[in-house]
């Protein structure tokens, strides 16, 4: 061994000398704290021995230190010496266990200032780190945090060391997940892996030890020691935790570590998918095993609240199928799963998820099955959602699968009613992904050849549609109607709209299910009702042709109804697919399918079904044949006849055949419209083809000839009429007519009227049969004057006209008008009856009274049916449908006889222009007229093109024209209006006429003055007739005609009426007014943007397609509709439509309906696709609206407001100039915007900006409506600007937040209009997500613009509701609760929470003197909750950094505490607690102080409580170091006495505070003298309340400390308590007199101050007041039996006449005399609260002589002994039950107390010295004699008593008794108490009670022994 070895050895040895020296704790603790660091390091010498020596040395202290805990450890020079970079392994070996065994012993805070240094001083190996760490684990609930973000950091200084942070996360997080109650011998626990399981096993916590240690660690992630991030899944596992004290924090927490996360970042959410799934680690001892369900129910929570890159779909597959798969789960985390499926599917990466999406698809379908799913409800709904996304997303793979939609509809047809809707919804979203691809198939089209090209429209589907098909075929009959539903959207969805199958199945559904067929009729006919539908958007698909194939179907199933045109099938295919089910069904007829039996007749569908049926394929019959029009239009017969006589055979396979067939069956079981009206087609276009094969039907429809119906009537009498007229020979035709007329004359009305429209029908077609056949032939034309029967008919009709019946009337001038127009009437002699009162005036040749006598008259027919229907024409007593029928009659006859009637209709009709203003009238006496004037049926067209009216020549129509025109200046209303519909019928239909071309300029300023009239109707009209003489011009006459309208329209020349700009074409109140107060007109504006284009023709264009008036679409008035703009008039338009697009789309939302109807008209001429017009035109139009949104005129402005919004709503979202420059410009785009903005880089989108600083400027206009548009729009527009601003657009989305971020902060939030604010705040709070970053400048705006808005927006219901609630202050403390949640839940609140992150200091500071003049100022609960709760947020988030502003926010919330509401004042209380923390010491003493005079000034004001309260929840620690100046006022304050409810409440939560802060008596010992100092400033307030109060303290004191309480501070309170005594008595006084008696009762009664006590005592207890008295009184006898002082006789004298008392007076004279008469003039109840009074008065007396009855004072009893006991005996009887048991007390205390029992033996007489006369009997065995005599009497008299309580007093005298006499043996008085207790004890035990029974066995006991003693 060499020196050195030697020399380290010695001072080894040496150290070891020491340390066995140590004989002491202090000694052993010097020398380790000395010799333990230099040994450990000598561990490192290079001489074995030496180590071995150092072991030896370590081993010693370690024995030595672990029986001795209380030595410390230099643990910080082990540490130091421990992170030496030198240090070798053995070394820290031994550093660490004795860092581990001294640790725990230093003091918390030495622990937290090494706390850095623990957890740093190892980086590498893992074990040592645990170990540290470990030693921090127990401590960290207990370490003090500091506010300061700087020193925060530096508590654990792990900034740099992110391995070692790491590491402790990790730790933490174990910890975290470590279940209760686990032992090392158990498996290892979910979340954990086998290494992390043992580390933190070892431990070896109980229970109740790791609770403790989990909330440590979540307070210590509470604190903000670690970032978001970093605490974030921390929290999440400690919300899961199944011990609420660990998981109510971290909830809280967690809500708002989750404001400030970013979910879209894949660092915040990577490890919810580790720990869901486990870490997989390669080693197995470090892999971890995923989590339990409760915590997966947690982490699925927030999986869901991932978006873009954070949604890992490699880890999310794993996490779905393990959740609905595996066996660690439950229902909702099945739920929560397969809502995060949906997540993935929708907003995940579509490369990745299209990868694994059939994988997704097949895990959802597993979850659901086959109908035979066990998973609940919810849990198959979240699957059937998670579908429905799916095949949104990826409809290509549902697409590939068609069993899902079969299997799917069998579960929605046998599942329970809940899961309906979802199913629904899935289904519904797979339908798509089956939709028959149009562009493919006509792709493919292209390759056939020419004979297949001719049929490419039709469908050809593939196997698995075909498969689809058949599966919607059976449940489109399905008796579940939410199946037919769904399979009404497949129907539509999956197969082009000519697809017959399919509209078949679609007929079926809307006649089987009422409810769903205005859904299909609207999919069908483009209208939800039949008569409702636009005949110019449908077509056939025969008709379009290959070529619009493809554009015209692609994308039908995307347009909107208002968009898309119907295309109808190929009525041949149609009727086929119809035919071949219906014989199908009828062949199933033996089973039942579906085949219905009306009468004889089998139909294969239901009524409502083929009605269906017939009125579809009538559609496509028409339609087929090349029509565009309405079914039954007169005017297409030929076209339809054509078709039928091109394509009918009569085959069981045509399809026209099949049709009739059809037709026909229904027909024969029961007659209705649809069928009659199928028939009467047929028939009409093909009679001779049809006519004679349907006269089997003439039976049935003779049947409905009767029909209560007319319109059944008609449709009957037309078909019958044909049958006849075609189908019978001409003499079974004449037998018929003759039989008719026979009938007409027995038959009913209803009867009447079918059999004379059939005559009429009959007549007319075969007469026109007969011409037919004549003009072809070449023999002589019929005279039909020598045709009987058809003379015989005329007659009929003719005396028919002049019935009574207005049906009749009205079938016969149908008859008149259907014969008339074919042939002359033969001009007969007839008879017809008129009433002889009146035979002058031919307008009551019609009677309604039976009673009116009639006259025969002769005349000819012509003669009778010319007067008669003129006159019908005329009456305005006739119905205005005979008037119109009358007028056309009058028109047709002129056709078949035009030499009799013509000029007689002419001149007869320009007398009734007068007549009646009624457009439908006059549009059928214009149709009359016509007829008359062109010598043909206008409605069917001319006869042939050289046809020439030889009864009205050019001379004689060129009169009537100028007639006409002449009427036109006549001012009657009526003439206007009927003059104007004739002189547009004249020129349209009689254009060709030469009077009408020379005319033109004539005819012009006619229409132009009737433009000016009153009536929009007679305006409608004059602009039609405009545009006609306009058309018929040559181009030179157009231009003329346009110069010259515009200069009458807008101003300028003087023409015919001096029509100009500012004449009034409108009655004063026919329309809107403008802001200028004159009246706005249609015209004005069409001729403004005529000008504006400098092309004036183009006002004629206008005008015609203006016009929308409702006498326009009617029957009458469709012969006047004029066509829409030619091809020619369309690409005259194209170079201008840059101009007229966007003035036309804002005129379209002019607010006047009228402006708006015509510019809507105009707009649907002009535009063929209205969405991609305004997406061609879009900039020009916002620039057109931007540019009007503030013009002068109200109406305008709405305009502009309501055509933004429409503009807006587009189904990509906002369009953005930022966009448009990245898109790629097409050729067919807009030419360049000439007012196109400059884009600044700081304003990306300017129009975007431009738009929301015009909306606010309409929003502070001074028009309501306009305001409230404006409002609409702007909210919109936010809604919009928050979508595209969304951080999933990218750049764009930057470039919507910086363009209009700046300006809605700047300007929005902080405007003077409420409304402005409101919408502002609304959009940036929803803007805050994306644009956070943005908002961080504005925040000294927004902040306090927010916090204002959160009180304007508060619900006013609430507000009232509270109000009304004022005078029930819980009721309204429970609304006000609710409304200030809702503040703090509303979307501004919201916005603050988001802005508070990104809030710093001096943000804070400049928005200080905002906020607080909102705290001080606001008159809003939710304002003031809103700033009361931001500033709790504020100091959570900034801490000490806003140290100097606290003081100012304490005293704005100290200003909250003091509001009137109640819940204002907790929410500031809960303020001041975050602050108070943050405070300097001066303001925290002020805070107290302040608290203190408010508690005197208001003792009810519970929110000085809460604040206490909420500065000990918050900084409990902080109290500590300011008890001196709250714990008076809490223990003052919990004294209080409880008058109500309220105060009551407020008294319980003092006392809960006060056990918070210092439970039990050790808190009153510590703070006596301020608690003294406070409660004497209390005792000398000149409040009585705080007196007593004061008091109630004192007695507290008194009661709990007991002995132990100083005699000094006892007289300090004593002397405190006599002076408050002093002065009158008020209420709470006796508080003082019974505190004055706690004191006394540890007192030494030699005490000075004794004397004092009792004078005081007295001289209250003499008061006269009762109830005072009795409670002094109780006082009194408390303080003289502590005291045992001599004062029975001032007692005695002062309170025995009470007892005899027998009322209370008013002025409680003690003196005065009994006052038997004082109470007559009392109430009852006054009586009797009297008498209760002086009854507990009674009681209290006894207590008080029993109490005061002296226990040494021998003189005094002497002197009383005899009288007291005589007087309670007498007294007894007279008292009531209480007191009775009150004087029994107090004799059992005399008699304790009797002094005479503890004299000499019996027998031995004495002297007794008094001063006082004595009664004769002086021998104590006498005295005795007598007191027991009495006391016996009175225990006797009481045990004949029913009362328990008095028994008992009795039993207890008698134990006294023997007790007492026992002493001296006086066996003579002991058999006087044993005889009376004979005596009685069958009374007492009487009495069952417990406490009597025991005390009878207690004296027979005592008894029982003092016998056996004998």
């Amino acid at each position: 061994m060499d020196t050195g070895a030697n020399a380290e050895i010695e001072l080894l040895e040496r150290v070891l000398l020491r340390l066995g020296n140590a004989d002491t704790d202090e000694k052993l603790e010097a020398a380790v704290s000395k010799f333990l660091t230099p040994v450990i390091l000598k561990i490192n010498s290079p001489h074995n021995v030496v180590r071995t020596k150092v072991v030896e040395v370590l081993t010693h202290i370690k024995r030595r230190l672990t029986s001795r805990g209380q030595i410390q450890v230099p643990v910080e020079a082990l540490l130091d010496q421990y992170a030496l970079p030198d240090s070798t392994t053995f070394l820290k070996n031994f550093a660490i266990i004795f860092i581990t065994m001294g640790y725990p012993r230093l003091q918390l805070e030495q622990q937290a200032a090494l706390a850095a240094k623990v957890v740093g001083c190892e980086t590498k190996m893992d074990n040592y780190q645990d170990k540290l760490f470990g030693l921090l684990l127990p401590i960290l609930g207990d370490l003090k945090i500091p506010e300061d973000p700087a020193q925060r950091n530096k508590l654990l200084n792990l900034q740099d060391k992110p391995g070692v942070s790491s590491n402790f996360l990790s730790l933490l997080q174990d910890v975290l997940l470590l279940p209760y109650g686990v032992t090392q011998d158990q498996d290892v626990p979910p979340g954990l892996s086998p290494y992390s399981f043992k580390r933190i096993i070892a431990n070896n916590w109980r229970a109740e030890e790791l609770e403790k240690v989990k909330k440590g660690i979540v307070r210590f992630l509470c604190a903000g020691v670690f970032t978001e991030v970093e605490s974030f899944i921390l929290l999440v596992l400690a919300s899961a935790d199944t011990r609420f004290s660990v998981a109510t924090p971290a909830i809280t927490e967690l809500s708002k570590v989750c404001t400030m996360l970013d979910f879209q970042q894949p660092v915040v959410t990577a490890p919810l998918y580790t720990l869901y799934i486990g870490n997989q680690n390669s080693l197995t001892e470090r892999q971890t095993r995923p989590c339990c369900a409760r915590v997966r129910q947690k982490l699925l929570q927030h999986l869901i609240r991932c978006r873009g890159k954070s949604i890992n779909v490699s880890k999310g597959l794993q996490v779905i199928f393990d959740t609905l798969f595996g066996t660690n789960t439950n229902q909702k985390c099945k739920v929560l799963a397969l809502q995060f499926v949906e997540l993935v599917l929708k907003d995940g990466p579509r490369e990745l998820v299209s990868k694994v999406s059939k994988v997704i698809l097949t895990g959802i379908t597993k979850v659901i099955g086959r109908g035979d799913s066990s998973e609940p409800n919810d849990v198959q709904n979240a699957a059937y959602s998670a579908l429905a996304q799916h095949a949104r997303s990826f409809p290509q793979d549902v697409s590939q699968d068609l069993k899902l939609v079969l299997g799917y509809f069998q579960n929605l047809a046998n599942c329970a009613p809940d899961l309906h809707s979802s199913i629904r919804e899935a289904l519904v979203s797979m339908a798509p992904a089956f939709a028959w691809k149009t562009k493919e198939k006509a792709e493919a089209s292209m390759d056939v050849d020419d004979e297949q090209t001719a049929d490419s429209w039709e469908v050809q589907l593939d196997g698995q549609q075909h498969l689809l098909l058949a599966m919607l075929l059976d449940n489109a009959e399905s008796k579940i109607q939410i199946v037919q539903n769904v399979t009404s959207v497949f129907l539509t969805s999956c197969y082009p709209e000519y697809y017959a199958p399919a509209r078949y199945l679609l007929l079926l559904i809307a006649g089987e299910r009422n409810s769903l067929r205005e859904n299909v009729t609207s999919y069908l006919y483009g209208t939800s009702k039949k008569d409702h539908v636009n005949y110019s958007f449908i077509s056939s698909i025969e008709q379009r042709g290959t070529r619009h194939l493809s554009e015209s179907i692609a994308d039908f199933n995307h347009l909107s109804m208002e968009q898309r045109r119907v295309v109808l099938p190929s009525f041949s295919v149609m009727m086929s697919h119809v035919h071949e089910m219906a014989q199908k069904r009828l062949k199933k007829s033996t089973s039942g399918g579906g085949v219905v039996v009306v009468g004889k007749t089998k139909l294969p569908f239901t009524l409502d079904v083929y009605e269906e049926l017939l009125d579809y394929l009538r559609l496509c019959l028409w339609y087929s044949a090349d029509i565009v029009g309405a079914p039954g239009d007169e005017k297409h017969t030929q076209k339809l006849s054509k078709y039928i006589s091109l394509n009918y055979e009569e085959d069981e396979n045509n399809p026209i055949h099949q049709y009739v067939q059809f037709v026909q069956r229904s027909v024969e079981a029961k007659r209705t419209e649809s069928n009659l009206l199928g028939l009467y087609d047929l028939l009409n276009a093909a009679p001779q083809l049809f006519a004679s094969k349907q006269l089997h039907l003439l039976e049935p429809l003779g049947n409905s000839l009767k029909d209560v119906s007319e319109t059944m009537r008609n449709n009957v009498a037309q078909v019958y009429g044909i049958l006849w007229a075609y189908g019978l020979p001409d003499d079974k035709l004449n037998e018929e007519v003759s039989e008719c007329l026979r009938k007409l004359s027995q038959s009913s009305l209803e009867h009447k009227h079918g059999l004379l429209l059939v005559l009429g029908h009959t007549l007319n077609r075969k007469i026109s049969l007969q011409l037919t056949q004549k003009k072809d032939a070449t023999s002589k034309p019929k005279d039909y004057a020598e045709w009987p029967q058809f003379v015989d008919a005329i007659k009929f009709i003719a005396k028919s006209l002049c019935e009574s019946q207005w049906l009749l009337v009205s079938a016969a001038v149908k008859c008149i008008s259907m014969i008339g127009k074919t042939v002359e009437i033969p001009n007969v002699q007839v008879e017809i009856q008129l009433p002889s009162s009146n035979t002058s005036d031919s307008s009551n040749t019609i009677a309604d009274d039976d009673e009116e006598e009639y006259r025969s008259i002769e005349s000819s027919t012509k003669l009778i049916i010319f007067g008669v229907v003129f006159q019908l024409l005329r009456s305005t007593s006739a119905r205005q449908k005979i008037r119109e029928e009358s007028a056309k009659c009058l028109g047709y006859l002129a056709i078949g006889d035009g030499d009799h009637f013509t000029k007689r209709n002419l001149q007869k009709f320009l007398t009734l222009a007068k007549v009646q203003k009624d457009a439908a009238l006059n549009i059928a006496i214009s149709e009359a007229i016509v007829n008359t004037l062109c010598g043909y049926d206008v409605n069917k067209g001319i006869p042939s093109e050289n046809f020439n009216n030889p009864h009205c020549t050019n001379a004689d129509f060129e009169q009537f024209l100028n007639s006409l025109i002449a009427l036109v200046t006549e001012p009657n209303p009526n003439s206007r209006q009927a003059i104007s519909v004739w002189l547009l019928a004249v020129v349209k239909h009689c254009s060709h006429r030469p009077a009408v071309h020379n005319k033109k300029q004539l005819l012009q300023f006619a229409f132009t003055e009737l433009l000016s009239d009153d009536s929009e109707f007679v305006q409608d009209v004059a602009s039609r007739g405009l545009g006609l003489v306009y058309a018929l011009s040559d181009a030179g006459s157009q231009t003329d005609l346009a110069n010259s309208l515009l200069d009458q329209l807008i101003g300028g020349k003087r023409k015919v009426n001096q029509v100009t700009g500012d004449t009034e074409l409108f009655a004063e109140g026919m329309l809107g007014k403008t802001p200028t107060g004159g009246n706005i007109t249609t015209y004005k504006e069409l001729c403004s943007l005529a000008s504006d284009l400098n092309q004036p023709d183009m006002i004629y264009q206008f005008m015609q397609l203006a016009n929308h008036n409702a006498a326009w679409t009617s029957k009458l008035g469709a012969a006047f509709g004029l066509k829409t703009l030619s091809a020619e008039s369309k690409q005259k338009m194209q170079p201008y439509l840059g101009k007229i697009i966007p003035r036309l789309y804002r005129y379209k939302y002019d607010p006047t309906p009228k402006i708006q109807n015509s510019m809507i008209s105009i707009w649907d001429t002009i535009v063929t696709d209205s969405k991609e017009t305004t997406e061609q035109y879009y900039w020009e139009i916002l620039r057109e609206l931007l540019d009007n949104l503030t013009f002068k005129e109200w109406r305008v402005r709405i305009a502009c407001c309501l055509a933004v919004r429409d503009l807006l709503k587009r189904p990509n979202g906002l369009r953005l100039r930022s966009e448009d420059r990245l898109r790629p410009k097409s050729s067919g785009g807009t030419t360049p915007d000439p007012h196109k903005m400059d884009v600044d880089d700081d304003v990306p989108e300017p129009e975007l900006k431009e738009l929301w600083v015009q909306l606010f400027r309409v929003m502070d206009d001074i028009h309501e409506g306009t305001r409230m548009t404006a409002h609409g729009t702007a909210s919109f527009l936010g809604k919009l600007c928050v979508i595209a601003s969304s951080s999933e657009h990218g750049k764009s989305g930057t470039a919507v937040s910086t363009s209009i971020l700046p300006f809605l902060l700047e300007t929005g939030v902080g405007h003077k209009v409420s409304d402005i604010r409101k919408v502002s705040i609304k959009t940036i709070s929803d803007m805050i997500d994306s644009s956070g970053a943005l908002i961080a400048p504005h925040l000294v705006t927004l902040i306090p613009c927010l916090l204002r808005a959160t009180g304007e927006l508060e619900n006013t219901k609430l507000s009232y509701v509270s109000t009304r609630l004022g005078a029930d202050h819980e009721a309204q403390e429970a609304i006000d609760t609710l409304r200030a949640e809702a503040a703090k839940s509303h979307h501004t609140m919201e916005t603050i929470n988001k802005c508070v992150r990104f809030i710093d200091y001096p943000e804070l500071e400049k928005m200080t003197p905002e906020v607080l003049e909102l705290m001080k100022s606001s008159v809003n609960l939710g304002t003031k909750i809103g700033c009361a709760h931001f500033v709790c947020l504020v100091s959570i988030r900034l801490g000490k950094e806003m140290s100097p502003v606290v003081g100012k926010y304490i005293r704005a919330c100290f200003v909250g505490i003091k509001d009137r509401n109640a819940t204002v004042r907790k929410y500031n209380a809960t303020a001041i607690g975050h602050l108070l923390g943050l405070a300097k010491e001066q303001s925290i003493k002020n805070l107290f102080a302040k608290l203190d005079e408010l508690y005197t000034e208001q003792p009810n004001n519970r929110s000085i409580a809460l604040t206490i309260q909420s500065i000990n929840k918050r900084h409990h620690e902080l109290l500590k170091d300011y008890m001196d100046s709250m714990i008076p006022l809490v223990f003052f304050a919990m004294h209080e006495e409880g008058m109500d409810e309220n105060s009551k409440a407020n008294v319980e939560l003092w006392k809960d505070l006060w056990n918070d802060i210092c439970p039990g008596d050790a808190g009153i010992r510590l703070n006596l003298n301020v608690i003294i100092t406070k409660l004497e400033a209390s005792l000398t307030d000149v409040s009585w309340s705080r007196k007593s109060q004061a008091a109630n303290a004192i007695q507290t004191i008194a009661t709990r400390l007991a002995s132990s309480l100083d005699e000094a501070e006892r007289v300090r309170l004593i002397k405190l308590l006599l002076t408050g005594l002093q002065g009158r008595t008020f209420q709470g006084k006796e508080r003082l007199l019974q505190a004055l008696a706690a004191l006394c009762k540890n007192l030494n009664p030699k005490h000075e101050i004794s004397p004092s006590i009792i004078d005081a005592a007295l001289r209250e207890a003499r008061k006269r007041e009762p109830t005072y008295r009795t409670l002094a009184l109780a006082a009194l006898g408390d303080i003289l039996e502590q005291l045992e002082a001599d004062r029975f006789e001032e007692v005695y004298n002062m309170i025995w006449n009470l007892l005899e008392k027998k009322e209370l007076h008013e002025d409680d004279d003690d003196d005065g005399d009994d006052g038997s008469n004082s109470s007559k003039d009392l109430s009852a109840d006054e009586r009797n609260k009297r008498a209760q009074t002086l009854n507990k008065l009674k009681e209290v007396v006894w207590e008080t002589l029993g109490k005061s009855w002296p226990k040494h004072a021998i003189e005094t009893q002497y002197k009383y002994q005899l009288i007291l006991a005589e007087n309670c005996s007498k007294i007894l009887a007279e008292s009531t039950r209480p007191v009775q048991v009150s004087l029994m007390a107090a004799l059992c205390k005399y008699v304790e107390r009797l002094h005479i029992f503890e004299d000499s033996l019996p027998n031995q007489e004495k002297k007794i010295k008094t001063d006082q006369p004595m009664p004769a009997i002086l021998n104590q065995e006498d005295i005795v004699q007598k007191i027991c005599n009495d006391i016996l009497a009175a225990v006797t008299m009481a045990a004949g008593v029913p009362h328990t309580g008095l028994k008992k007093e009795a039993l207890n005298i008698i134990l006294m008794l023997i007790k007492r006499l026992s002493v001296p043996n006086d066996q003579q008085h002991l058999d006087l108490v044993r005889l009376n207790f004979e005596l009685n004890l069958e009374k007492f035990q009487r009495d069952s009670a417990p406490e009597v029974r025991c005390r009878i066995k207690d004296i027979e006991d005592k008894l029982g022994k003092l016998d056996a003693s004998q």
